[in-house]
């Protein structure tokens, strides 16, 4: 095929694409997924090189790959040389050291859980993998994205749903994956580590041909280990092959396919204050290898197919098309023991037992305009997104054994519980956006506006008598958002913004005056702040950042009707968070974090909450990394790291009845690039690293008094890497 007719044949069948999504909720419901054997889509646009430790850009914010100190809200990027500097193994370790970002709140390897600016709790995933929301289904049905996959991780704090619709007002992760590369390059590691920790992978690179039209990327790994809690072991093998065709300098398409497969993982179940964080009598604590479910019986598996493109076209010096497409399939089963209360040292159990799948569509595309009028220089920025969730679940629940935490028997005998509903849940959402990015001189502002349209509806049926009943939430929202930069020469750039953000509210039900849906959970934020990167040096990033940020419309139950909700609940945070990254001459890397936090419920159905402090939000967090690579002399290729994390005390329940204690914990590491003093060894490197060096136990988090979560015990990795 000549590549004017490849060219051709891509706007053909993105322009065709195009007519389908306008059609969206529609096409969804009549169940045609099968026709569009969809693909993925992701436009970074960044700075995407692996060796930079601070980046200059990210496509997170604006989605026209604006550089960080012009962009008025608080984003900030983790490069895949800073995460792998620690041997950072999941997207919750790479996110250890950003400012604002609670990334053990639960530690575990099943699902990154990342709130940031204290909201989203333990629902709080991470959202977003190129650009696109990473939609789940209605409990377990959750993917989760394999670090290796990832070349850097965006952090954007604040409401961002004026370009991606529904989220929490703290803000949004988003992940950017390894994409085909321009030079052909490769690389092997394996890593090893303790509690029998052990993964591979490989990553390849280039064009196929000699123009450079075709290009692919292939990476797969695979990793098996056990963990600090008796019986507990995880597992996954990841593929994420990707081809690239890019006809000429103006159109490029990327075909994306993923599969990861997740046999078995470590998600801890909760256990209660008293025998963790408050003291149980003249019992001793709950030991820290605990396991409160049982080994041959406890199961999860996950498995996650995506297939997806990301299609952009520069029609001339003005007008740029992008659009973006995932389509994911996930099965997942779980049955485990729960915790469900407790005497002396005796607890007791529930368990439970579901299978989900879930089919979802996320497509996104945007028409970009560079233009002037008179002195101003505009990128206007023009997209429609749809989403489209089809999920079912299976669910089941009994009564367990209970069990002695000093002497634990896993050999009970345990009933598996039959399945007693059947939920089917269906979510539409579409959204339209408009943005502009005005430039007049040293001054930037940015100015945007979004409506929002979801219905989800929801099934449930009786299996034993196949009694029905259906709930519906369907609603709008609008959203916003302005903010303006000052740009001064010596690389000082303070900024302020308003924005907006909603969410619809989790759970089913009506208000009881007089049946009305529910309405959103509604964000907004006033933000200031001021950034420094010197134009003449991308290789430092600092920004300090003040901040009040409110949610409305928080669902509570009705106190006076039973079975009824109202949305009278709000919390109001006030914060302040520094962050630096420097990259400096000398050999050193630099991270440095500061977070303060004032979290305070100031309205609730419940009288007695006002005044009272959110669980699981410290007042004061601190983090700071330095690595140090010598440079010279006879032992030039030698790097060394330390870190340190301190993470305030939190109240442990919304009542605010007991105290979680601070903690602080130590990282280290020394790595050797053998290529440096020996040429015939060019592209080895060894890199060993501890987490939590003095094996401190801690409490992470609790959010009730019967939900708290260990800390994660000493973890140490040592990895051997080969590159060409």
């Amino acid at each position: 095929m000549s590549i004017s007719a490849t060219k051709n044949a891509i706007l053909a069948a993105t322009v065709s694409l195009a007519a389908l999504q306008a059609a969206g909720p529609a096409w969804a419901q009549n169940g045609d997924l099968t026709v569009l054997k969809p693909v993925t889509v992701a436009t970074d646009g960044t700075d995407n090189d692996d060796t930079d430790f601070v980046a200059a850009s990210s496509s997170a914010a604006m989605k026209t790959n604006r550089p960080l100190i012009e962009t008025p809200q608080s984003v900030s990027v983790v490069t895949r040389k800073e995460f792998e500097e620690r041997n950072a193994t999941s997207v919750q370790q790479a996110l250890l050291y950003s400012s604002g970002v609670s990334a053990e709140l639960r530690p575990n390897d099943r699902y990154d859980i990342v709130p940031v600016r204290g909201f989203g709790g333990y629902q709080n995933f991470v959202q977003y993998l190129d650009g696109l929301r990473i939609l789940k289904g209605i409990s377990y049905a959750e993917p989760t994205i394999d670090l290796y996959n990832i070349d850097r991780v965006e952090v954007v704090r604040g409401p961002a749903s004026v370009l991606y619709g529904q989220m929490t007002p703290g803000g949004m992760v988003n992940l950017v994956s390894k994409k085909p590369t321009e030079e052909t390059r490769g690389e092997v590691f394996t890593t090893v580590g303790n509690d029998s920790y052990i993964k591979s992978g490989i990553d390849l690179s280039g064009p196929i041909d000699e123009n450079g039209i075709y290009r692919y990327r292939f990476v797969a790994s695979g990793r098996y280990n056990e963990t600090n809690i008796d019986g507990v072991e995880s597992s996954r093998v990841s593929v994420l092959p990707s081809l690239e065709i890019a006809p000429d300098d103006a159109t490029s398409l990327t075909l994306q396919f993923s599969y990861t497969d997740d046999p078995s993982s470590n998600y801890p179940g909760y256990l209660p204050a008293v025998g963790t964080v408050l003291p149980n009598g003249d019992y001793p604590y709950i030991p820290y290898d605990f396991n409160i479910g049982q080994p041959d019986f406890d199961k999860f598996t996950r498995q996650t197919t995506t297939a997806g493109y990301e299609f952009e076209h520069e029609f001339d010096d003005v007008f740029t098309l992008r659009q973006n497409l995932r389509y994911t399939h996930i099965d997942t089963e779980h049955r485990a023991l729960y915790y469900s209360g407790s005497s002396g040292t005796t607890l007791s159990r529930g368990v439970s037992h579901l299978k989900e799948q879930a089919d979802t569509v996320a497509v996104d595309t945007q028409l970009e305009a560079d233009f002037a009028t008179g002195a101003l220089d505009h990128t206007g920025l023009f997209g429609f997104d749809y989403s489209y969730i089809n999920a079912d679940r299976l669910f089941g629940r009994g009564k367990g054994p209970s069990i002695d935490y000093l002497s634990p028997d896993y050999s009970q005998a345990i009933t598996d519980p039959a399945y007693t509903t059947d939920t089917n849940q269906v979510t539409n959402q579409a959204g339209i956006y408009l943005q502009d990015e005005i430039s007049y001189g040293a001054l930037a502002v940015a100015l945007g506006g979004r409506y929002d349209y979801y219905d989800i509806t929801n099934e449930d049926t009786v299996l034993a008598t196949g009694a029905t009943s259906s709930t519906e939430n369907e609603n709008h929202a609008f959203t916003g958002r302005v903010g303006a930069t000052y740009l001064f020469e010596n690389g000082i750039a303070p900024y302020a913004s308003y924005s907006t953000s909603f969410e619809p509210p989790s759970g089913f039900g009506y208000s009881a005056d007089g049946g009305t849906t529910l309405d959103p959970v509604e964000g907004e934020q006033y933000e200031v702040g001021v950034k420094y990167q010197p134009f003449d040096d991308a290789e430092s990033y600092i920004m300090a950042s003040a901040y009040q940020l409110t949610e409305k419309n928080a669902l509570s139950s009705d106190p006076t009707y039973s079975g009824y909700y109202v949305q009278t609940d709000e919390i109001e945070l006030k914060g302040i968070e520094l962050e630096g990254k420097l990259a400096l001459d000398a050999g050193w890397d630099i991270t440095l974090a500061y977070t303060y936090a004032d979290p305070e419920i100031t309205k609730s159905a419940t009288a007695a909450l006002v005044g009272n402090a959110p669980a699981a939000v410290p007042e004061n967090a601190a983090s700071a990394w330095l690595h140090y690579s010598v440079m010279s002399g006879p032992l030039e290729g030698l790097g060394i790291g330390a870190g340190v994390r301190f993470n305030g005390e939190t109240w442990g329940d919304q009542e605010n009845t007991f105290k979680v204690p601070a903690y602080t914990l130590f990282d280290a590491g020394i790595d050797y690039d053998f290529g440096v003093k020996w040429p015939k060894y060019e592209g080895l490197k060894l890199n060993v690293t501890a987490s939590n060096l003095g094996n401190k136990e801690y409490v992470a988090s609790c959010t009730y008094t019967t939900r708290c979560f260990y800390g994660t015990s000493r973890s140490v990795y040592a990895t051997l890497k080969y590159q060409w």
